[in-house]
């Protein structure tokens, strides 16, 4: 089965292999980068199972948290239901409220029907005092793992062009002043959206920022060439997809290598924005929603780069880069540079085994001497 998603944390929600049934006048409603459901509220998706599946089991995924009453406890108490059937009834969200809670239920594979008519339902108890706050659901086989939330974030990372509105407050003042707009985009092609962010120019200024999953806000510093540090904070007022006739001011466009093995081998091609009102950047380091993360240097003339990246789990490597010119300017040109790269991967790969075959060539030869 194709995997399915609501993901509340867009708005309108983001929506994979599902629709959202209607839910009456109590169903959710959107505020920030989640839905509200009220006591008694409910949220529902419905799906469809394709030809020829047949599901032994499945994982049911919610992520959601009940408001406190003020400093203590809220409660909501949770009730979760495929088809009607309850998978759990009146249950505890652990977590007291202060963070999203990842809760994971096995559904079995009977109580799914075939082809249309599948309903998953989140609701919220008639005698919950607080709100349920409801960010995802996710639906997928039990045997392929983390299907829902690769889908997810691969839609989500397709609008990866984020505008900002900031604002700035002096360390030691509670006042906040507007501050420059702020454009970024991150894409090296593996469909994860940026989650912290850290730039230096050349005039010695830097900032670094956190930003929120749902990507709708960010917080951090700035630092001034003269060493003055501020609070630097943001709201998301525009997201978009990436657009090649009109990409984001600022656009650098590198063709790269990793260096491993002894070697350095051709890499997805990397695209950033990162546009403030102040001068370029010349140094850039990020960290991705998945953990993978990369740093750069930028050459004077903004033309290749030299830094390191490390996925999530596993060992550093070395990273490098040339600018191209954008696809839609030179596309011949660019084709002939990926032939060109490749032939050369081609006689790096036949030089060492052309190497390796003397070598035991000479080692069999000599005792026949």
């Amino acid at each position: 089965m194709q995997p399915v998603y609501a993901d509340f944390t867009a708005s309108p929600p983001r929506l994979g292999n599902g629709s959202l049934a209607e839910t009456g006048e109590n169903g959710p409603h959107q505020i920030g980068d989640h839905v509200i459901l009220n006591a008694g509220g409910s949220a529902a998706v419905t799906f469809d199972l394709g030809k020829g599946d047949h599901i032994g089991q499945a994982t049911l995924g919610v992520t959601a948290l009940v408001s406190k009453l003020g400093p203590a406890i809220g409660y909501a108490p949770l009730t979760v239901t495929v088809n009607g059937r309850a998978v759990v009834e009146r249950w505890t969200v652990p977590g007291g409220g202060d963070l999203p809670q990842d809760l994971s239920f096995a559904i079995p594979g009977d109580w799914l029907l075939p082809g249309d008519g599948n309903t998953l339902e989140v609701r919220s108890g008639e005698d919950a005092r607080s709100h349920l706050w409801l960010y995802r659901i996710t639906f997928e086989e039990v045997f392929d793992r983390g299907a829902a939330v690769r889908a997810l974030a691969a839609a989500a990372a397709r609008e990866s062009v984020f505008t900002y509105r900031t604002q700035l407050a002096e360390s030691d003042e509670r006042g906040w002043n507007d501050g420059p707009e702020l454009r970024v985009y991150i894409d090296r092609g593996e469909q994860s959206l940026p989650a912290q962010l850290s730039w230096t120019r050349a005039d010695g200024s830097e900032c670094a920022i956190s930003f929120q999953s749902a990507m709708d806000g960010f917080s951090g510093y700035q630092r001034a060439a003269d060493g003055t540090n501020r609070e630097f904070q943001g709201q998301l007022t525009a997201r978009a997809e990436y657009d090649e006739s009109a990409p984001p001011d600022g656009l650098l466009r590198f063709e790269t290598e990793e260096g491993w093995g002894g070697g350095w081998h051709r890499s997805a091609q990397l695209r950033l924005a990162v546009a403030d009102g102040g001068p370029a950047p010349h140094r850039l380091t990020w960290r991705d929603q998945r953990g993978n993360s990369g740093s750069i240097s930028l050459s004077p003339a903004r033309d290749g780069f030299l830094g390191y990246y490390q996925r999530y789990n596993e060992g550093p490597i070395g990273y490098r880069g040339q600018a191209v010119e954008p696809a839609s300017a030179a596309p011949a040109t660019l084709g002939v540079e990926s032939l060109r790269h490749d032939l050369e991967e081609i006689g790096r790969h036949a030089q060492h085994a052309a190497e390796h075959v003397t070598e035991l060539l000479s080692g069999w030869l000599k005792p026949h001497r």
